[in-house]
């Protein structure tokens, strides 16, 4: 109630309501607020009866001439009830709209919330916050509308107790004098449009070529001469591979990679060929914006047909800060035609590297 008392007091000076109609509006929203908005967050107190020893006029009234008469000999209490309440409007306004029989007759349903009630307290007459009807039926009354400085105020007055209550306030939006006043806006004059230079658009699908280095350990059975049959050995590997890239979707890429590789510390007398060149053909997918995984299949020592064997192979990599160099570990499998060196542990090979996305 305080803040709806504060709101109101900005209502009492009639002559700023008349001279800025606009300004009226707009508190007039903020008293609507206060009244409707912030009241039904608020806990309301539910009555069940009317014409107690509250009552406002004993014994009630039953006919719209009968109000009138109570309101004409007692004006005082029906003042003195809207001052406690923080009422915003003009208390004669009100106390006219009744002599002059602009109320109508009305059921109020059982629910009906009023954000303040008139009541008899003590002797005095005070407006109590927050009530609602919770009767077991709807309680016979009047309900009057009151404009009155660009606001609508929403009454109801019931017949048993004459107990003046609050329903609702609201902007007065249909009356010609309280529509906002139209504001004269300079015209802004608008700088020619500078053409912008065609961007060229990129294909998300197009071929992405790269190109990479690489360093690992490849084991493979190997024909020694001195022993006449294959022994396992491993030698370190170099090498540079360039491929392409073809996006199918956001994700996912077919790849194509032609590689050259240069083998260290093959054991002597082994017969085995110390650099060649490879052929792989896979997928790749991006696991996230930065990381993908791929695998595939390969020709190994394409350039020597008497070494030449297939492979698979699987990488996973990714980007490297925001450049366009990504790293990859890579690890493959041989198939090998040795009759005592044919596993996977006898057959393999390890790498780590990395390639520039030429994009």
């Amino acid at each position: 109630m305080i803040l709806i008392k504060s709101v109101s007091n900005a209502f009492s000076n009639k002559k700023l309501a008349k001279t800025f109609p606009a300004l009226s509006v707009s508190l007039a929203a903020v008293m609507a607020m206060s009244v409707n908005g912030v009241a039904q967050a608020q806990e309301y107190k539910k009555i069940t009866r009317l014409g107690t020893s509250q009552s406002v006029c004993e014994g009630g009234v039953e006919t719209a001439a009968e109000l009138q008469t109570f309101f004409a000999n007692n004006p005082e209490k029906v003042r003195s009830i809207l001052t406690d309440s923080g009422w915003s409007g003009d208390a004669d306004a009100l106390l006219a709209a009744v002599a002059n029989g602009e109320m109508t007759e009305k059921a109020f349903p059982v629910g009906t919330k009023l954000a303040w009630m008139g009541s008899k307290k003590n002797g005095k007459y005070v407006a109590l916050p927050y009530r609602e009807w919770a009767g077991k039926q709807s309680f016979s009354g009047f309900e009057l509308k009151l404009n009155d400085s660009c606001r609508v105020y929403e009454l109801a007055i019931p017949k048993a107790c004459c107990n003046v209550s609050l329903i609702s306030v609201s902007e007065d939006t249909t009356s010609p004098e309280c529509a906002p006043k139209p504001v004269a806006v300079a015209p802004v004059e608008v700088a020619p449009a500078i053409a912008e230079e065609p961007v060229a658009k990129v294909d998300p699908l197009a071929l992405v070529p790269f190109f990479g280095a690489f360093v690992g350990t490849e084991t493979r059975p190997r024909f020694e001469t001195a022993w006449q049959m294959d022994m396992r050995d491993s030698s370190g590997l170099v090498g540079l591979k360039a491929g392409l890239l073809k996006p199918l979707s956001e994700k996912t890429s077919l790849s194509g990679v032609l590689s050259y590789y240069d083998r260290n510390g093959i054991n002597g007398g082994n017969e085995y060929p110390e650099n060649n060149f490879a052929i792989d053909f896979g997928v790749e997918r991006k696991l996230s914006e930065r990381a993908f995984i791929g695998g595939g299949i390969g020709a190994w020592n394409v350039d020597d047909s008497d070494f030449r064997d297939a492979s698979v192979y699987g990488l996973v990599g990714g980007d490297i800060g925001k450049s366009k160099l990504q790293w990859f570990l890579e690890g493959r499998v041989f198939d090998s035609d040795s009759q005592n060196h044919d596993s996977l542990s006898d057959n393999k090979m390890v790498s780590a590297g990395i390639r520039y996305l030429i994009k």
